[in-house]
């Protein structure tokens, strides 16, 4: 395994300033109006669902616009940060926003050819499973077969979930194709594995801890100021409705009536708490969104930048381009065998009778 030299980012304090990308409100609202979107779009796409006929088709697309959409603002915010680690000035929310869109597109034709690699590799584990089942040497090569695919399995899973999509995204913002990005994936998983899952789960750990931290601080701002706030509009209601001085009885119902318009007041505020502090909580989870595309950005300079994936790119696109040919060449050999039999038929087929 070939062993990567950490730049000088690689430190903590370079790893940590992922925490540099909320010091810049328009990241955070490109992820939070991003988020948004795709929620509508997600609730178009279980109405879709929801009805028969074109209803299930019209909902997976909705489905993929949904991740498309979601994906762009976390694009965005890694065209960002690479911008500023390259020293550039990083454009505005809108064109993060469109630029992450056509990223978003990429990485979801990369993912896709990495997912059929992955069936690839568990169609070959069900083959070595049909060799477990020889009669005689089959249970004694289970023990080793077992344990061998299980675990190489387990590491392609782990790193197609949790390592090749973050690599993605920013291989894609960095300008590269899609076969370019499945092959800096391949290259940083085959050489710097180790190396980027353990970066990947520091930063997991931080952005989990960016959130809590923030949910704390929302949570405790929404009920103090939730308390006080109901305090005063019920105290307001009670002390504008009270009779004054006349009579104790009209006094009295008139207090009492104060007392039921400020607990009506009192739930009407209620609900615009409710409605604020969804607000707040959807900004507090959108902090931890930003901080992990930007430590992925830290990760991918210094795992993946000095990487050359021009060879096996090239590879990867010849044995495209083979399959591809193949599939022409069994078209074609499928419909000469149509013609041939529908030329048959029609030579055993017999004259009309005069």
């Amino acid at each position: 395994m070939q062993t990567s030299t950490p730049s000088p980012t690689a430190e903590p304090g370079g790893f940590l300033s992922a925490l540099e990308a909320l010091r810049s409100p328009a990241n955070l609202i490109l992820v939070a109006l991003t988020a948004i979107l795709a929620l509508i779009v997600l609730a178009l796409a279980m109405t879709g669902f929801a009805h028969g006929g074109v209803g299930p088709t019209f909902g997976l697309l909705m489905l993929v616009l949904a991740w498309l959409v979601g994906e762009a603002g976390y694009c965005g915010v890694t065209l960002r940060r690479l911008q500023i680690s390259r020293g550039q000035l990083p454009t505005g929310v809108i064109g993060s926003a469109t630029s992450g869109f056509f990223a978003a597109i990429k990485v979801l034709l990369a993912m896709l050819l990495l997912c059929v690699a992955v069936l690839i590799l568990m169609l070959a584990a069900s083959l070595l499973f049909l060799v477990t089942q020889i009669p005689g040497i089959g249970p004694a090569l289970n023990y080793l077969v077992f344990p061998i695919v299980a675990l190489i399995v387990g590491v392609a899973l782990y790193a197609l979930l949790f390592i090749a999509a973050p690599l993605a995204a920013v291989a894609a913002c960095d300008g590269r194709s899609v076969f370019g990005i499945v092959a800096t994936v391949v290259l940083v998983i085959r050489s710097r594995l180790f190396d980027t899952a353990l970066r990947g789960v520091l930063l997991n750990l931080m952005a989990v801890f960016v959130i809590a931290l923030a949910l704390l601080i929302v949570s405790l701002g929404v009920a103090t100021s939730g308390a006080l706030q109901q305090m005063v509009h019920i105290g307001h209601s009670s002390y504008s409705q009270m009779g004054g001085y006349g009579s104790d009885m009209y006094g009295a119902l008139g207090g009492m009536g104060g007392m039921g318009g400020g607990m009506l007041g009192a739930l009407a505020g209620l609900r615009s708490v409710g409605a604020a502090a969804v607000v707040l909580y959807f900004l507090a989870f959108s902090l931890g969104f930003v901080v992990y595309a930007s430590g992925w950005v830290v990760i991918f300079n210094d795992t993946a930048r000095d990487l050359d994936p021009a060879a096996l790119e090239a590879q990867m696109r010849t044995q495209a381009e083979r399959v591809q040919q193949k599939a022409r060449e069994a078209q074609a050999r499928a419909a000469q065998l149509a013609r041939e039999h529908a030329a048959k038929s029609d030579d055993r087929t017999p004259p009309p009778q005069a």
